[in-house]
């Protein structure tokens, strides 16, 4: 890892973040990297494009009719805005399940205001206001299309895990040892590996044409779907629609947490991967917006507006500017 921030207090070095930075073609080749791109980590919620291939290859959207939303929906890390709530909902009603049936453990909403109204209704969360309730809505899909338990889908070594792991180590061309298998925050198995092969894997999703196992119609419709409904893949303002959106068909970005970003330019056939050791979304946010102006992805002319998204400014309680954060990368 390197320092790839530098955060000034008036004109005095304050904090550093250190981090690495992936970016691969379609052919395997390191086309851009700071610190280094062999560094194993988590990719957390970044896999979910990957993770979504399994239900898509076992019938899912033939199956069960899922749409555009839906299959984004899938994908999600979602705010739980009431569109999000409503699609999640859909989907386990297509499967002949309900809410119950999700394992992914309750908390509130990311929308502050969603949030606010809940508290005000002294309303409590639940498992679908988990922002990974759409993702393991496609997992129990997977279950039930494999006429497998819907009851333990999350655990390891159920069969939709077993394929999730193999479809990660197919895609990213990497070998996941056991040891590099934890579970993630809502409770699934969640799998390191280094920078780089998930950079790949992230280009090969690119290169779909390419991909192996008649997997090719399966990761051309995970990247149409968030395309053209990147607020159910994230939100209404988070970063990752807000960039979709600008630039439909040039980058699917997909944040993870604890400063993980992962994403695919599919007109360069790149696959991108991000780590950020301060686990901060704000530095992480800022690192991928300083890496897709190196990369020729975001216009000059839109700095200013995605500088203001993934503000580099440092404010004190009264909104005064004390400082700023500088990519050193």
């Amino acid at each position: 890892m390197e320092i790839l921030l530098k955060s000034y207090r008036g004109k005095i070095e304050d904090l550093y973040t250190f981090g690495s930075i992936a970016v691969v073609d379609k052919d395997g080749n390191l086309v851009y990297s700071a610190g280094d791109p062999k560094e194993v980590s988590f990719p957390r919620s970044s896999a979910k494009l990957i993770q979504a291939m399994v239900p898509l290859s076992l019938g899912a959207k033939e199956k069960f009719n899922l749409s555009h939303e839906e299959i984004a929906q899938i994908c999600a890390s979602h705010s739980g805005e009431d569109f999000h709530i409503k699609t999640v909902t859909g989907i386990l009603k297509k499967i002949g399940l309900d809410e119950s049936a999700l394992k992914c453990g309750p908390h509130y909403p990311f929308k502050h205001e969603v949030e606010l109204q809940m508290k005000i209704n002294n309303e409590k969360p639940s498992d679908i206001h988990n922002n990974c309730s759409g993702k393991h809505s496609g997992m129990l899909a997977a279950a039930v299309l494999m006429k497998a338990s819907t009851e333990d889908y999350y655990k390891p070594n159920h069969p939709v895990q077993q394929k999730i792991r193999e479809m990660i180590e197919l895609i990213c061309d990497c070998k996941i040892p056991d040891d590099n298998i934890s579970v993630d925050g809502c409770g699934v198995p969640v799998h390191s590996m280094p920078l780089y092969n998930f950079a790949f894997g992230m280009a090969r999703m690119a290169d779909y044409e390419n991909l192996p196992q008649n997997l090719s119609s399966h990761a051309k419709v995970i990247i149409d779907s968030i395309t053209a409904c990147s607020e159910y893949t994230s939100g209404t303002d988070r970063i990752d629609h807000l960039l979709v959106k600008k630039y439909p068909g040039k980058l699917v970005v997909k944040s993870g947490a604890n400063g993980y970003f992962g994403g695919l330019l599919p007109d360069k056939k790149y696959g991108i991967a991000i780590k950020v050791y301060d686990g901060i979304s704000k530095t992480r946010d800022i690192v991928l917006v300083h890496l897709l102006k190196k990369l020729g992805v975001i216009a000059e002319a839109d700095y200013e507006y995605f500088d203001n998204i993934a503000d580099k400014s440092i404010k004190n309680h009264r909104g005064e500017t004390a400082g700023e954060v500088v990519p050193r990368f």
